[in-house]
């Protein structure tokens, strides 16, 4: 094989993969830091402090966050469509049934999961930091 054959071989061969590398899919790391965490589930994109709903269990799907609440999850098109809850503030934080804080209740301390463990999955429809 001629010098300028194994040469155009061996950069198209580390082209490719460069391209690969570029391309694939980041491999899940582990938080080096609160400042700046990097990890393979959305939990991690709750911030300290923050009481944070996401659409879908496990964390994912599109997400809120709050420090007070809201008295009708409509505004953030979340209404009857919390999946996933993790309360960072230390504070307990009360749901409720219906909007403008009404109807049967479910207290949430500190505490990370799926709403479904205590019948809660998609029926939310307000929150305010306190006691129910």
């Amino acid at each position: 094989m001629s010098l300028r054959r194994s040469l155009f071989t061996l950069t198209a061969t580390a082209g490719l993969a460069i391209s690969a590398a570029l391309t694939a899919p980041a491999a899940a790391a582990v938080p080096t830091s609160q400042a700046a965490p990097k990890s393979a589930t959305a939990y991690q994109d709750c911030p300290v402090g923050w009481f944070c709903v996401w659409e879908d269990a496990g964390g994912w799907g599109r997400m809120a966050r709050f420090q007070l609440g809201s008295d009708d999850l409509r505004d953030f098109n979340l209404n009857d469509q919390i999946s996933s809850v993790w309360n960072r503030t230390g504070k307990t934080f009360c749901t409720w049934l219906n909007i403008n804080r009404d109807g049967a209740t479910w207290p949430v301390g500190n505490w990370q999961g799926n709403t479904s463990q205590y019948n809660r999955n998609d029926n939310i429809s307000s929150l305010w930091v306190g006691a129910c």
